[in-house]
């Protein structure tokens, strides 16, 4: 006669298995839920990175136009307004996400538009409305902010990529 016990898996056995196969099957969800929530992290780090990034290259853009004489003061105003409303839009998702100060492009922006719109050679062709050059001094302090400042952009990078 055969041993009852040898040949049969007991209901112990049959839990252990399903307590084994629950627990990988739990492991294997939470490792994907936890690889995919850092996946959309860090796309939405490099989305906002690249928001930052076309901010700066847009300001360059416009330093360079603006070297070059191509730009009419009344064109200067609205841009400066458009890239202040792109530019709090993008640090307020920075504030919010982040929590990093929204203001911190703020000095650059006003900086900058001041230093533009108080030139004597933008005041003077304001009226006609006509494309200007820029005297050496002023291109000396426009590369003089440009060389201080710049580094914000960079710096708003870095302390997005040092964010859990």
């Amino acid at each position: 006669m055969c041993c009852p016990d040898s040949n049969f898996i007991e209901l112990s056995d049959i839990i252990a298995i399903v307590g084994v196969i629950v627990n990988s099957l739990l492991a294997i969800w939470i490792v994907k839920t936890l690889q995919n929530n850092l996946t959309n992290k860090r796309y939405l780090k490099d989305h906002v990175i690249e928001e930052i990034k076309d901010l700066r290259n847009e300001y360059k853009k416009f330093l360079n136009e603006l070297y070059q004489g191509r730009l009419k003061p009344k064109q200067i105003l609205p841009w400066f307004k458009l890239m202040n409303i792109k530019t709090q839009d993008v640090m307020e998702i920075i504030n919010q996400k982040y929590g990093l100060d929204k203001e911190s492009l703020k000095s650059y922006q006003i900086e900058l538009r001041n230093m533009v719109t108080e030139q004597e050679e933008f005041s003077e062709n304001f009226k006609q409305n006509k494309c200007f050059t820029l005297k050496e001094s002023s291109l000396r302090d426009l590369l003089l902010f440009q060389q201080n400042n710049n580094s914000k952009f960079n710096q708003l990078i870095i302390d997005i990529n040092d964010k859990k």
